[in-house]
């Protein structure tokens, strides 16, 4: 069954699914002391577990497919730290993105010492960072460490194709593809009745300024063209040209990804722009966005690049639009005007994305993928860190010159 609209409740819709949907077909039950008990995978990633990378790439497609996910990192004070000692009751090991650093070297040495399956995911080319982004310096320093991390784990697991083939090229352990989904469940909501004004939404971290910066332009042309009809609500930033526009609101990025979807989901607009720059970096992007808006009954209009052109259809389940200011005119003008197409878009992508991209009846790929782990023990690689062990200990020059190296009490991530 396909939920069109909020008119589903909860129960309803895992009632219609069953248990076995909710879980995912790859869940692989273990017997202990004569009983069966879900596998345990415990997670050290940078992130709490409420933020949108670690919810939407491990929390919830995990759990949905049957696995006991654990948080490994504590808050404390202000800053927070990793439990160690819980490593060593898991089946599977899960680090993610930037954590492999010069601080958490040592708490990963432990980690690969366990004779317990450690995964590396991602989905973004840390390697690859433009020089405009604003991580550019970290996680250039972290960029050793990432590539020992890589050839060190039994598998990596990616958001794209294109990203599996951009890492293959720095480690011989096996890279998969698990796709982003979305959690129905979180985002779900019919799409906005219109009336008078017509509000662009756009939103994003900071990473993003050089991709809004495509918009200025194009949305100063519209807001002349509609100076009473025509809005824009910016989440996290406004490109400098558009500041202080009477049209322009904007409101903060929230970090937290369920409250994210609980605001994606009452805010009242009418379609997202999704901007992005066409570069090697974001080309290992995923389509994110477009799962997010389409679930939460907005229809977006992207640009014609990789992520995006691989998943929407032009005018099927949403807009597809090359990045010159000319064509984002012409889109937002079609989406002001044209109400129907509009409607018919965000109707299809919804059906879309719940069939072949939610949480909820999706995830059992990531199951039968982290399962045939399950009981293995952690490969070592024969010339542990050789290859990266140069890069690292300039790194830890560097660090001791700078004397920006500060971990109080134990391992913190950074």
């Amino acid at each position: 069954m396909w939920l069109g609209s909020n008119a589903g409740s909860s129960a309803v819709f895992l009632a219609d699914c069953g248990g076995s949907r909710l879980y995912g077909e790859g869940r692989k039950p273990l017997e202990f002391a004569g009983r069966y008990r879900r596998p345990k995978a415990v997670v050290y990633s940078p992130y709490p577990e409420t933020h949108a990378c670690a919810y939407v790439r491990i929390a919830a497609p995990m759990r949905a497919a049957g696995w006991n996910v654990i948080w490994a990192r504590r808050q404390e004070g202000s800053g927070h730290r990793f439990d160690l000692e819980i490593a060593r009751t898991a089946d599977l090991i899960l680090i993610q993105r930037q954590l492999p650093g010069l601080s958490t070297e040592k708490m990963l040495r432990t980690l690969l010492r366990l004779r317990i399956p450690v995964v590396y995911d991602l989905d973004d080319m840390l390697l690859d960072i433009p020089k405009a982004h604003p991580s550019y310096i970290q996680l250039s320093k972290r960029a050793p460490y990432i590539k020992w991390a890589l050839r060190e784990v039994d598998l990596v697991t990616v958001s794209t194709l294109q990203l599996k083939r951009a890492l293959e090229t720095y480690t011989s352990r096996p890279v998969r593809v698990q796709a982003n989904l979305v959690d129905w469940m979180l985002f779900n909501a019919a799409p906005r009745p219109r009336d008078r004004i017509f509000r662009f939404l756009i939103s994003g971290t900071s990473t993003h300024r050089d991709d809004w910066a495509i918009l200025e332009e194009p949305l100063a042309q519209i807001f002349a063209k509609y100076p009473t009809r025509a809005k824009a609500l910016f989440i996290g930033q406004v490109p400098k040209g558009l500041v202080d526009h009477p049209a322009v609101d904007c409101m903060a990025f929230d970090d937290d990804y369920r409250r994210y979807a609980s605001c994606l989901r009452t805010l009242d607009v009418n379609a997202a722009l999704v901007p992005l720059e066409d570069n090697e970096f974001n080309r290992c992007k995923s389509n994110i966005k477009w799962l997010e808006y389409s679930a939460a009954g907005v229809p977006g209009a992207y640009s014609d690049v990789t992520p995006y052109r691989s998943s929407v259809g032009h005018r099927e389940t949403g807009l597809l639009v090359t990045n010159t200011a000319a064509s984002w005119f012409h889109t937002m003008e079609v989406l002001i005007s044209d109400p129907g197409a509009a409607s018919l878009m965000v109707e299809n992508s919804r059906r879309r994305v719940f069939e072949a991209y939610s949480v909820q009846n999706a995830a059992g790929a990531y199951g039968v993928t982290y399962n045939e782990l399950i009981g293995r023990e952690h490969r070592r690689h024969m010339l542990s860190g050789v290859s990266t062990f140069g890069s690292r200990l300039l790194a830890r020059a560097q660090q001791a010159v700078t004397g920006a190296r500060r971990v109080p009490k134990g391992l913190r991530g950074d």
